[in-house]
């Protein structure tokens, strides 16, 4: 289990942005937004089995911190110019364990923000400056203000 919750530093981060941004090219983004119906809009890359090398480069970028990354977690979003993710645990997106949210490009406006129960953890996008959140922890992504896409990976770590 991660030893702490918080911020970490991955500095490959920034190497993994035009990898992940061509191989989203094209798909599009989940159903409209409804707050109503409760769906969050952005796109999702599972980087499985037909991603053999980004999946491995993504693992290889987190392989020195202090928590084994789940390659079967490995998820890229993209949230356009007002996207957005609706509340939700942090376990959801990490098969119920711990997540790691890492942002792969830098922005004084959007990212993502968490409730670990004792505060609110406000991550603006920073390529390298990833968010280790436990399974309990609610996160969100507010909508976008820039006027281009942000893109992040997440995964789940144990």
């Amino acid at each position: 289990m991660p030893p702490t919750t918080g911020r970490v530093d991955v500095p490959a981060a920034r190497t993994l942005l035009g990898e992940v941004a061509a191989a989203m090219a094209g798909l599009p983004p989940s159903a409209p937004a409804d707050l109503d119906g409760a769906r969050s809009r952005h796109t999702e890359l599972v980087v499985g089995d037909a991603l053999p090398g980004l999946r491995a480069r993504v693992l290889a970028a987190v392989a020195h911190l202090p928590c084994t990354p789940d390659p079967s977690t490995v998820r890229a979003h993209r949230h356009g110019t007002g996207d957005f993710t609706l509340p939700r645990r942090a376990g959801d997106a990490a098969d119920g364990g711990w997540a790691l949210v890492l942002p792969l490009e830098d922005s004084d406006t959007d990212g993502v923000t968490a409730w670990t129960g004792a505060r609110f953890d406000r991550l603006l996008d920073r390529a390298g400056t990833a968010l280790l959140l436990p399974p309990h922890a609610w996160t969100w992504v507010s909508p976008v203000r820039q006027d281009r896409s942000r893109h992040t990976v997440l995964m789940g770590v144990r």
